[in-house]
Formats: C-alpha cells, structure tokens, sequence
C-alpha cells in the first residue's frame, strides 16, 4: 500500500478548481472591460451628436427671422446642417402651404407632382426636384417594407434605383403634430461610409426646428396680412371724406417706396416708408368734413385745422406699437428744410430721414392731382416748382432723385 497522496493531476483536486475559478473570473473582467469598453464609445458618440446639434440649434436660432421667405430658412438651414452630415446630396422638400391638411392626412401625397408653390432647396451634387422625388419614393418603399412604418424616419443603407444606382439614404419627416411640412434628405453613394443614428437624430432635431419656425412663420405672415389690411382699410376710411384725395395715400406710398429704393433703403425700411405714405395723412379723419371738401382756397383759420392733421395722425397712431417706426414720417412729412414748415419747425437734417421722403412724394401727388380750388399742374410745372424748391423746402438729394426717375410722368 503506499502513503504518497494523490496525484495533483487528479480532476477533482482543490488545486484544479481554483484554477478553473481563475480562469472563469478572467473571462469575466475581460468580458466587463470589453463592455465598459463599448459604453464608454457610445457615449462618446452620444455625446458627440449632443454636441453637434446643440451646436448647429445655437447657430439656427440666431439666425432665423420670421420676415425670411420659406426658401431663404430652408437654404439658411442647409448652409448650417451640410458641414455636420456629410453626404452627396442634402436637400429639403416644403410642401404647399395650401395642402398642410391632405398632406397630413394623406401619406401617398408626399409623392405627389410638385406645385407651383412647392419649395426645393438643394446642396451638393445637381439633382433635380423629379429625380429626388423618385429616390425619397424609393427610400419610403424600402423602409416601409422593413419597419411597416411609412411616415417616420426613414434610413436605407442599400438603396437600389430603378437603373441599378445605388444609394445611402435617409428621409426625415418635417412636421408638427397633425400638420405636415414636408421632409428632409440626405444621400450618399455607395462608397461612402453608411448613415447611422447620429445623422438621423441630427435631421430629426433640425427638422423639428425647422417645423416650429415655419408654423411661427406663417402664423407672423397672417398677422402681417392682418395688419397690412387694417393700414388699408383706415387709408379707405379717409378717402371716403374727400373723393378729390381718393387714391392720395396709395399714390405717396407708391412714390415714396421708389424714391427710398433708389436712395439706399433696405426692405424693411421700405416696408415702413411704404406704411408711413399710406397713412401719412390719417390724422385728416379728425378734421371737419367741410374743410376737406370746401372748393375754393381755405381762409387762414381753416389752414390751421388742416394744419393740425400731422400731430393728430400722431395721436392716433402712437398707441399702437406696430406703427411707431412710421410715426416721424406722420409726424414730420409738412416740416420745410428751412425750418418754415409745421408742426415742429424742424429745420434740414433735424427732419427725420423717411418724412423728408414722404414730404416729396406728397407735395408731387398734391401739386399734380385735381383739387376743389384747382385743377392738376402739368407736369413742367410742377418741376419747376421743386426746382425752385431744392434745399429750401425739400431736402436737395430727394428732390433729385425725384426728378431723375425715367417714368416720373406715371406718378402726376
């Protein structure tokens, strides 16, 4: 018999199963370690496409206005977007405004032929608005076959066109609850790297954005018409007290637009001074019916109750925030460049800018037009008038400007 122990090659040695504890918990730290290894890349992904967005958010928001057109926000976003997602073709599709509703209701219209009011902006490679149309149909089939989703996101790493091209894809719905905008896309060839969650997320935060904007647009573009219907009806109200007048504002607002155009205006100083000629003379709603319309000249007192329609126009007006920007040319449109005009007695450059303007304008409609006392000046008279006028009562460079117009015979 022997008294050696047993053989440490024995398999059910204590020294055998620590070994195999060992081993098994090396292959747990690896294991662990190789998925620390993998969150900590996803989140440094994750925090990548945070930081792209709220980058490129940053950017949109202090540079979208709502006086921009449809397609100058569209363009502006893909000038942001087109350095984050790099692909062949970025481009975004706006649907017509008047078919927000069918769109949203109906998901074939998304395909439909464009509009004469559909908007498509495009960057990179020249594609035209049939042919993206055909891919994002294309996209939509693919991704609709996979997910059964035919309205969402949808991300196609294999597309196959009809003529053998193949594309990367991804097409990203514009829309805000029930109402449907349009949809953004972007490709890529078949040799570039594919699209993943990263340029879908970024397209879906944009898109988002992009969706409000728009609907804040559009909500700005109704009140605008709102208001610019209000300013008519109160230019209609005071050309209903004097037929001889009839037409007075529209012509002064049309006039003074031309003369600032040329005199370096942007458009939104010409969308005031075209305001401030519509209403220029509103104060004229507070003076005597009898006066307006009396056909021969006024007596002194009555000049002065025309005298005071400046000064009630800027009564009227002031309350109301949207018309502060046209109040001075309300206000100062009769002061003289010699400081001989009212109501303030301003003198030259003192005379605000746009009432310099509106006071040309007005005197050429005033001066060419039928009154109750007088019948219209031709129109060498009324030159010679301003002629004389230059840098006396008008400020010199609008009287020029007055008469270097080609067609100034169209306005008397």
């Amino acid at each position: 018999m022997s008294l050696h122990p047993s053989s440490s090659t024995d398999p059910a040695s204590p020294i055998t199963d620590l070994a195999a504890i060992s081993a098994a918990g090396n292959a747990t730290d690896a294991s662990l370690a190789s998925e620390v290894d993998q969150l900590a890349d996803a989140l440094a992904a994750r925090f990548e496409e945070l930081t792209l967005i709220h980058g490129l958010t940053q950017r949109l928001a202090s540079s979208l206005t709502l006086t921009e057109q449809s397609h100058q926000v569209a363009r502006s976003l893909l000038d942001e977007l087109a350095p984050c997602i790099t692909s062949a073709i970025l481009a975004i599709h706006l649907f017509p405004s008047a078919e927000h509703e069918q769109r949203a209701t109906q998901q074939s219209a998304l395909l439909s032929p464009r509009h004469s009011d559909e908007i498509f902006e495009i960057v990179g490679h020249s594609v035209t608005d049939s042919e993206l149309v055909a891919i994002v149909e294309a996209t939509r089939a693919k991704s609709k076959e996979r997910t059964g989703d035919a309205g969402g996101v949808a991300l196609v790493n294999d597309l196959q066109l009809a003529g053998g091209t193949r594309l990367r894809s991804v097409v990203v719905p514009i829309h805000r609850g029930s109402t449907s905008l349009g949809q953004m896309v972007a490709i890529r060839t078949a040799d570039q790297p594919e699209f993943g969650t990263i340029e879908a997320n970024m397209m879906s935060s944009t898109s988002t954005m992009l969706a409000v904007h728009l609907l804040n647009q559009q909500q700005y573009q109704q009140m605008q018409g709102m208001f610019e219907s209000m300013i008519q009806s109160l230019a209609s109200a005071l050309d209903a007290k004097d037929a001889y007048t009839c037409g007075h504002s529209n012509r002064v607002a049309e006039l003074s637009f031309q003369l600032a155009s040329r005199l370096g205006y942007d458009d939104h100083a010409l969308a005031n001074i075209r305001m401030g000629g519509i209403l220029h003379d509103i104060g004229k709603i507070g003076v005597d019916d009898s006066v307006l319309r009396k056909p021969t000249r006024l007596t002194d007192e009555e000049f002065e109750q025309i005298k005071r329609h400046p000064v009630l126009g800027y009564d009227i007006l002031k309350g109301i925030e949207q018309f502060h920007p046209i109040l001075p040319a309300v206000r100062h449109h009769h002061e003289s460049w010699d400081g001989s005009g009212y109501p303030d007695g301003l003198a030259g450059d003192e005379i605000p800018r746009d009432a310099q303007i509106v006071a040309v304008a007005d005197a050429f409609d005033a001066m060419s037009s039928d009154r109750p006392y007088r019948p219209g000046m031709k129109l060498e008279k009324v030159v010679q008038i301003f002629r004389q006028g230059r840098g006396v009562q008008w400020a010199a460079d609008v009287v020029d400007t007055l008469l270097s117009l080609p067609n100034l015979q169209q306005y008397s």
